[in-house]
């Protein structure tokens, strides 16, 4: 199982509350007229994206520094 890197994990679990509870609060009535798919995309996508760049472009763990250290 390969390494997993925590920063890119807390940094996506962080984004996911933090957007949905901003939905939630101040963009409701968006929320409503848009479909689930579209919400879901908003709200998950950023994720996908911080993973690639902490775990490919960056490579780097704040809570691990030996992450992928010897690995190019």
């Amino acid at each position: 199982m390969p390494e997993m890197n925590k920063t890119s994990l807390l940094l996506g679990l962080i984004w996911v509350v933090l957007s949905f509870i901003a939905v939630r609060t101040f963009f409701m009535e968006w929320f409503q007229t848009m479909p689930v798919v579209a919400v879901a995309i908003i709200i998950l996508g950023p994720v996908f994206l911080i993973r690639a760049v902490f775990n490919d472009i960056l490579k780097y763990d704040f809570f691990n520094k030996d992450y992928k250290k010897g690995k190019k």
